[in-house]
């Protein structure tokens, strides 16, 4: 038996899981600790230490960015009507998914998500914002390739 398979109850694909409120909660903690995952391989490559300093959540808007780059780049559509808040909702019920269907790994997750910072070493904060963006928009894609 599948270790996740109360998980993937009532749940028939992706597009069921982009409009379910569960997912999306699942998802922001997969998330959350993909970015802290992704802060902190960052810090390493960057600095030589373990430092996950700053925010542990990652923001709605980086999310959303994502979630609109991914859909451009795959021709799928990730997102929702409304704010940044619902559309970040699909984006992390899409990576909810594609961590409980087995899809991406977390660190795999991690590594998508530190590739731009550590490619670019941001040193603005909107530089920082957009790497993100690039490293979710990536996690994203990945999900939608193999769902």
């Amino acid at each position: 038996m599948d270790t996740r398979d109360y998980m993937k109850k009532g749940i028939r694909g992706l597009q069921d899981a982009m409009h379910n409120k569960a997912y999306a909660k699942l998802g922001d903690a997969v998330a959350n600790l993909i970015y802290c995952m992704a802060k902190a391989k960052i810090a390493a490559a960057l600095h030589g230490r373990l430092d996950i300093s700053g925010a542990s959540k990652v923001s709605a808007t980086i999310l959303r960015d994502a979630a609109a780059v991914a859909s451009e780049r795959s021709g799928e559509k990730i997102g929702a009507r409304g704010g940044a808040h619902e559309k970040a909702d699909v984006a992390e019920a899409v990576i909810g998914y594609g961590w409980a269907f087995d899809l991406v790994t977390l660190d795999e997750c991690a590594g998508l998500v530190a590739a731009p910072c550590i490619e670019r070493k941001p040193e603005k904060l909107r530089d920082e914002f957009e790497a993100f963006v690039e490293g979710f928009s990536a996690v994203l894609e990945r999900v939608l390739d193999r769902a």
